[in-house]
């Protein structure tokens, strides 16, 4: 259910590297202006900086910028001449150059109202081999309320049915709710109401939650899984209460596990899908001539994928073109293509097919037989089931083609649980709608919503995982929130108490 959307150039980032950097001798592909010896030339420098050394409010998705005095090598950029730290941490992202300009852009936003040091080293050369004088180091300060003193903040979360999977920012993995079937990965099959660590290991990247089973990317690739079903490490369905590694592959770039059936999707290095488990509703392709897999299996020869997402029973994907495709079950007409909505005929697909001729597609997000999607023009839109309001066009009638769930853009993320959503704009603003039953849209009430309504108001949001019944979102500063159902501690509050607002996670 929780997408994680790969950079659709990142595929060809290596390639494009290899292939250029050696015949070009600068960023601009020019020759320089002097030999660096003798010749009079000045010391390469830094002319300036954005954000500049001291600057403070400075918004927490900001790129850093350096400006020299002269075109660089390219292969003198890298994460090891350019670095930004948060006091000792270092601050994962990527570098690039074009021609007297390097940037650095963090892999994930920065933490509210935190002192970031940015450093460049003498390792990066102009053109002409001059290196710079000496190291240049300066720093700023981000925008809002820093998060409680002596806490890692959180980075990135997921939901599942009754269990919780989340980051913190020093790459800590944490798990609470049901772990009934070891689906928490802490070596026990004893539920937590308040966050567990998983191992001791700080390498922690990506991860998905599903119904009884986890999954999760370390950050050198490699694959990880736990809990009960078919893991994908070749063994029947059985039960690990620890993670376990699926293959020896190091080339795994995100991963989702079905909210309800047994099967997960993944995307590898080379912008292909992989997937395993059962092959219910001909996820895995033709149930006549493929059975289930106990192994990772390859989903067609196309090799250009950048983004999937797994739902009940049906799987949504989304192209380096930004072309939007779709298989599996198609009962409530969950695959967006005209045809479903016939509960006597679910028009199963087994091979991925286009939705509609578009080629503006970005973001994708599926649930419980209906999916959520975000345009390049951040306009939202959502096709499927809608018993509850959950697609938020303001009505209960289900859709076969995606419709528009507002006239407003600016759309960020969106999240589809079981039979609730939400999503999160561009300025921080929180949005849920769909079913409310135990009051998962935190808006204070029991009542469902056909369409958006803004909860969390007066905070700023950076991430938001809609589960069975119950959400979790992330602060910009850090801190975790949760309501709805709590029967299994899935709040990680320390209660099993119902909450119809967000409450702070312990």
């Amino acid at each position: 259910m929780r997408p994680v959307r790969i950079n659709q150039y990142s595929v060809f980032l290596v390639i494009f590297m290899v292939m250029f950097a050696a015949a070009l001798p600068g960023c601009s592909g020019g020759s320089g202006s002097g030999d660096g010896s003798g010749s009079g030339e000045a010391a390469l420098a830094v002319t300036s900086t954005i954000p500049e050394n001291g600057a403070v409010d400075v918004p927490t998705d900001t790129t850093i910028e350096i400006e020299f005095n002269g075109d660089i090598q390219p292969g003198t950029v890298n994460l090891s001449t350019i670095t930004l730290l948060s006091g000792s941490a270092v601050i994962p992202g990527e570098v690039s150059c074009s021609e007297s300009r390097a940037v650095y852009t963090p892999e994930h936003h920065l933490s509210q109202g935190a002192v970031y040091t940015a450093r460049v080293t003498t390792g990066v050369k102009g053109t002409t081999g001059t290196p710079l004088a000496s190291d240049y180091t300066w720093e700023f300060t981000t925008i809002g309320q820093a998060a409680p003193s002596g806490q890692s903040a959180w980075a990135a979360v997921d939901a599942g049915e009754t269990h919780v999977l989340a980051i913190k920012e020093d790459g800590t993995l944490w798990a609470w709710g049901d772990n009934s079937s070891g689906q928490l990965g802490d070596g026990t099959r004893t539920s937590q109401n308040v966050p567990v660590q998983v191992g001791r290991g700080a390498d922690w990247d990506i991860v998905s939650a599903g119904r009884i089973a986890s999954l999760a990317i370390r950050t050198n690739g490699t694959l990880w899984a736990w809990g009960q079903g078919m893991l994908g490490d070749g063994l029947p369905t059985r039960v690990s209460v620890v993670p376990v590694q699926i293959g020896s592959g190091d080339d795994w770039l995100s991963v989702d596990i079905g909210p309800m059936y047994n099967f997960v999707m993944a995307l590898r290095e080379h912008a292909e899908i992989w997937a395993w488990g059962e092959n219910k509703s001909s996820l895995l392709g033709d149930p006549d001539t493929i059975d289930n897999s106990l192994v990772p299996m390859r989903i067609g020869d196309d090799d250009d994928w950048v983004m999937l997402s797994a739902g009940k029973d049906h799987v949504t994907a989304i192209k380096s073109d930004g072309s939007l495709w779709a298989w599996g079950c198609n009962i409530h007409g969950q695959l967006g293509d005209g045809r479903g909505g016939d509960p006597g005929n679910d028009h199963q697909v087994g091979v991925p097919e286009q939705i509609g001729t578009g080629s503006s597609w970005y973001f994708v997000s599926n649930g419980d037989q209906y999916s959520l999607a975000i345009k390049t023009d951040r306009t939202l839109w959502a096709w499927g089931h809608n018993n509850y309001g959950q697609l938020g066009d303001g009505t209960r009638t289900s859709r076969n083609v995606p419709v528009s769930v507002d006239s407003s853009a600016g759309w960020k993320i969106v999240s589809a649980g079981w039979d609730h959503s939400a999503g999160i704009k561009e300025d921080g603003t929180l949005y849920t709608w769909g079913s409310n039953g135990n009051g998962q849209l935190g808006d204070g009430t029991t009542t469902f919503k056909t369409s958006p309504v803004q909860v969390g108001i007066g905070k700023r949001w950076l991430d938001v995982a809609a589960g069975r019944y119950f959400t979790l979102a992330i602060e910009e500063n850090g801190t975790l929130w949760a309501w709805g159902i709590n029967d299994a501690g899935q709040l990680g509050d320390g209660t099993q108490e119902e909450r119809h607002t967000p409450v702070e996670v312990r």
